[in-house]
């Protein structure tokens, strides 16, 4: 009874009412317009590009809708292999607008259905968003494979499941009311363990943001050579920009790795063309595409010793999550908030490793063969790290407290 008050307060007068529909139809059709909608986004942009190129000298107008289906696959962690080159990493700002979008679609549907008030009903909208949502991106990747460009159906099928069933997931639980209460049903010191692990991963990866822009600022002059030396037009100039906002957060995530001490590497270290940066060793140099973002990789050469005091970012960053996280919270025991912020700490670092591991690989052959950090290596110095800077966090942040 009070799961149902729960539900019709938070829905109350502001939010559009019941249309009458069951939550599994309107699920169906949030499926469908979270599919269509983020794939009729990406025509219309490889369409805008392919016109901005030479006014569309070049192909024709089905070759550029062909590769805007191509993004919207890529964007849902489709590997290509586009004339004999493979190309697999995935544009996180693109993938991050399909979770958002499939998120709203599911949320519009919930809010618009009549039941929905139960767990079962619940499961079977999620099921049936996502059942239309990946077979939509069947068709997609049917339709737009080509002998030059092939996408990867498997890869394709998981990605669709993963951003339906994430994004449009939460979406029909939040609007249906049930997050709220599953939410609420969580013991309130594992709420804390969450949102902090979450604060300090966030902290982490807008560090690297920043580490990557203020390279980039303090290689502004050898961006702009490169830029200018690639003779691009403006509809070029825009394409390729748009591109490299894309890529954004693929290159804080880079950054994260370099704080975190492994660092990261840019091509085929077996054919001798890899390019390999870390804090803890000497920066070694290959040959790098004529891409502006790459200036900001650091000189070849060694690393100056103290440079390896940033490997205390992550230990801060976890701490000040931990902090932040249990800034209302009663004062704890010392040894019991030690093992809360390790135990932060360690979520943390394991939510870090996987986006830095989700935001590289290949691009190419040689020169781009593996663009990322060690997965291993990251996790390992991740959980180091950051579960230190969480045990310190909660400590400190209990001492203050009791002060």
């Amino acid at each position: 009874m009070s799961d149902d008050l729960t539900i019709r307060l938070r829905r109350g007068s502001g939010t559009p009412g019941p249309s009458g529909r069951a939550l599994s139809a309107a699920a169906a059709l949030g499926g469908v317009v979270a599919a269509l909608g983020s794939l009729l986004l990406c025509l219309a942009l490889a369409l805008t590009a392919w016109y901005l190129a030479d006014a569309g000298a070049h192909g024709d107008t089905t070759d550029a809708l062909r590769a805007g289906a191509d993004v919207w696959l890529i964007g849902h962690g489709s590997r290509f292999v586009l004339n004999g080159m493979p190309l697999g990493i995935v544009p996180m700002t693109l993938t991050a607008l399909l979770l958002v979008g499939a998120f709203r679609s599911g949320r519009r549907a919930a809010d618009r259905a009549e039941d929905g008030q139960d767990d079962h009903t619940l499961g079977l909208g999620v099921i049936t968003f996502v059942g239309v949502y990946v077979v939509v991106a069947v068709v997609v990747c049917v339709a737009a494979s080509q002998t030059a460009a092939e996408p990867g159906l498997g890869r394709s099928v998981l990605g669709a499941l993963l951003v339906s069933g994430v994004g449009g997931g939460l979406g029909l639980a939040t609007g249906t009311g049930r997050l709220e209460v599953w939410t609420g049903r969580v013991p309130g010191w594992v709420r804390e363990v969450l949102v902090a692990a979450l604060v300090g991963a966030a902290l982490l990866a807008a560090a690297g943001a920043l580490l990557v822009a203020g390279s980039l600022l303090a290689s502004f002059n050898e961006a702009a050579n490169v830029l200018s030396g690639l003779d691009l037009s403006t509809g070029d100039a825009v394409t390729l920009t748009v591109v490299m906002a894309l890529f954004a957060p693929n290159a804080a995530l880079f950054g994260s790795a370099y704080l975190l001490g492994p660092g990261f590497a840019v091509g085929s270290v077996a054919s001798g063309v890899a390019t390999s940066v870390s804090p803890g060793a000497p920066v070694v140099l290959g040959a790098v595409p004529a891409v502006p973002l790459f200036a900001a990789l650091p000189d070849q050469g060694p690393t100056p010793g103290w440079l390896i005091l940033i490997c205390g970012v992550p230990v801060l960053c976890a701490g000040l999550g931990v902090a932040l996280a249990g800034r209302s919270s009663t004062p704890l025991p010392l040894d019991l908030a030690a093992i809360r912020g390790a135990a932060a700490g360690f979520v943390g670092a394991v939510v870090t490793a996987l986006a830095i591991t989700a935001s590289g690989g290949p691009l190419g052959v040689d020169r781009l063969a593996d663009v990322g950090a060690a997965a291993g290596d990251v996790f390992l110095f991740a959980v180091a790290s950051m579960v230190i800077g969480g045990a310190l966090g909660g400590v400190l942040q209990s001492w203050w407290q009791r002060r």
